[in-house]
């Protein structure tokens, strides 16, 4: 293999790497770190720069010979397909075309044809992104978070995660996201899921009494992500609290 294909595969391999390693962290942490972000989108610019200069070097010089082999790339568009996956990946079905180098067409028009397939290929993709930024999977934080939340509290119990919707204070909409219901944790867990939000870098919003349940309600907000705490006592069936280490809960978080 040359070394010009090797360069293409290696800073594509190292952004991978870097990305997974990345959202590995966002996962474990609750928040964005720097290193391997970095990393990542210098790994991505060397992937492009790599996959530019080979074929600047094909069309002038008809080098290298086996540059027809980048074209298993393209298998990764399929991955536009799978659901949660971002539909930026179909850009990489430009990578196909790469297989026509072995069939010895003329420079001028491999490289007409990659300027004209990848125009196209990236505005689909361009769309595709911007269309479903918003409507496909728009709680990728949201469900990292929780799902974190989940990994590292294992002595509360946490119901299944569902789409959810909630009010907050001053907000003429309901917000849209995820959420744990139907939950029931002690006052040690209620404190715990307190200090899990306040270590993880969220503010403090309110606190409210929700008159309909008697349920304490709390707001948290870091960034663009938006959670809302609720906890409150058992009540029997003549409206009295039941003396028990027992506080049904709930929590909800959307992106704002």
């Amino acid at each position: 293999m040359s070394k010009e294909v090797k360069s293409i595969y290696l800073t594509f391999l190292c952004a991978l790497v870097f990305i997974v390693l990345h959202n590995y962290l966002f996962f474990l942490l609750g928040k964005e770190e720097g290193v391997f972000f970095t990393a990542a989108f210098l790994s991505l610019l060397a992937f492009v720069f790599s996959v530019g200069y080979s074929l600047v070097e094909y069309v002038t010089e008809k080098k290298p010979d086996d540059l027809w082999k980048a074209g298993f790339l393209g298998i990764l568009g399929f991955l536009g397909f799978v659901p949660h996956l971002s539909q930026i990946f179909f850009g990489f079905f430009g990578f196909l075309l790469f297989f026509i180098v072995k069939k010895g067409y003329d420079s001028k028009k491999i490289l007409k044809s990659f300027v004209l397939f990848f125009a196209l290929v990236s505005t689909i993709s361009s769309s595709s992104f911007l269309f479903y930024k918003n409507t496909q999977n728009n709680q990728d934080n949201t469900v990292l978070f929780l799902n974190s939340m989940k990994e590292t509290l294992k002595g509360i119990e946490f119901s299944s995660l569902e789409d959810s919707s909630f009010d907050w204070p001053g907000s003429t909409e309901s917000l849209s996201g995820k959420g744990f219901k139907n939950m029931t944790i002690n006052n040690n867990q209620y404190k715990e899921l307190i200090g899990f939000f306040e270590n993880n870098g969220f503010a403090a919003s309110f606190f409210d009494i929700e008159a309909a349940t008697k349920a304490g309600v709390s707001g948290y907000k870091r960034n663009n992500l938006w959670c809302v705490f609720k906890a409150g006592l058992y009540y029997d069936d003549n409206g009295e609290p039941i003396p028990e280490d027992r506080l049904k809960s709930e929590i909800y978080c959307a992106n704002k």
